[in-house]
């Protein structure tokens, strides 16, 4: 019997409900990794990340890191110390770094998981320090990593033409959705109907546009909410200013549990999500295995991701999607439309991202370093 593969993972850049959607990534891929015999996990995390995410984690060998500061160039300074050290201590076949940047002297071989090029895309959602240091960290993170992960073909698109990388060195590995397909569970609210927008309180997540077409949905439609759900991002006051402007029957209900989670998915009349930049989307696989209908943007990996299993909208055209939120869908096409979402999710598993990222972690054992 061959010996497991093993693979020193770095979450130390996971700071749980602040990083966004990595996170979910980060404790999926981790959770499917760990089903799998063929190979050995040791994780290397923040002392929060451990101990909130110890289903996840528990299931690996966990080198906790010590305290740190709550500030980045912490965390920076321990990957380039602390972190090294351990790594080299451990000798793993393969070392992967999660966060999409690779330390200076980081053992390997190396694969690096890059979620998205955002930074360099539309740098004006950072700050003045963080975009310059990843707009330095993302091409020189590609440069030491024998292998590339991204979390849609969109991004490893992205990925080959902006940072001059050889297509067969990026290696996609998209997430899965947990959540029950069971139909009966669905129960769309009648009396007092919704859609839900579950997205970090972010400018590139579109909530103004969203909301300057909601309040001309509900002149249409008066019955009708917006509820708002998602950890507290950088532009969370500004946002939930303009929402209190925009109309009274937004509700903005910031970060929810799991279970509160799946109780308004399953009685949301639809799931909206006009997002402008996305590397995966994971909300929309979420509302597909649940057979909620899905009105998304039209923008980056969202059509990939999405399929024929959603009504897709630019998120520009406020009339569009006032238009689309004002008028339910007849009962025929909702059918339709769950169908088709239910089938697409169904691409997405546990089993299917591990064996991608295994593949990538094969491929960095028997290839030479990208150039």
């Amino acid at each position: 019997m061959t010996d497991p593969l093993r693979v020193g993972m770095n979450v130390l850049w996971l700071r749980p409900g602040i990083v966004g959607g990595t996170e979910s990534y980060a404790t999926r891929l981790i959770t499917a990794l760990a089903d799998r015999p063929e190979v050995l996990m040791h994780t290397f995390a923040l002392p929060e990340a451990a101990s909130l995410h110890r289903g996840a984690l528990a299931m690996t060998n966990v080198h906790q890191a010590p305290d740190l500061p709550d500030h980045p160039s912490a965390r920076i300074a321990a990957e380039r110390t602390w972190l090294i050290r351990e790594l080299r201590a451990l000798d793993a076949d393969v070392v992967h770094h999660l966060g999409g940047t690779v330390p200076v002297g980081s053992p390997g071989p190396l694969v690096c998981t890059i979620h998205d090029l955002q930074p360099l895309d539309d740098p004006g959602n950072f700050s003045a320090i963080k975009r310059r240091w990843l707009g330095r960290a993302l091409p020189a993170a590609v440069r030491r990593s024998t292998i590339v992960a991204a979390p849609s073909q969109w991004v490893a698109d992205q990925i080959s033409e902006r940072l001059d990388i050889d297509p067969a060195h990026v290696v996609t590995v998209s997430a899965y959705a947990d959540g029950s397909d069971d139909p009966t569970e669905t129960q769309p609210d009648r009396e007092h109907p919704f859609v839900l927008f579950p997205a970090m309180t972010l400018a590139h997540k579109n909530h103004r546009f969203l909301f300057d077409a909601f309040a001309r949905a509900v002149q249409k439609r008066p019955d009708l909410r917006l509820v708002c759900v998602g950890a507290t991002g950088r532009d969370d006051h500004d946002i939930r200013h303009y929402a209190a402007d925009a109309s009274s029957r937004i509700e903005m209900r910031g970060h929810v549990s799991r279970a509160e989670f799946d109780d308004l998915l399953h009685h949301a009349e639809a799931l909206v999500f006009p997002s402008l930049y996305e590397g995966f989307g994971l909300p929309v696989v979420e509302a597909q295995i649940a057979g909620v209908p899905v009105i998304a943007s039209n923008r980056t990996a969202l059509p990939e991701v999405a399929g024929t299993g959603a009504v897709l909208l630019d998120p520009t055209d406020v009339d569009v999607w006032a238009d689309a939120m004002a008028a339910p869908l007849p009962a025929s096409t909702r059918d339709e439309l769950v169908a088709q979402g239910r089938v697409n999710a169904q691409r997405y598993s546990a089993a299917e991202m591990a064996t991608s990222q295994l593949r990538a972690y094969r491929l960095a054992q028997s290839t030479s370093p990208a150039p």
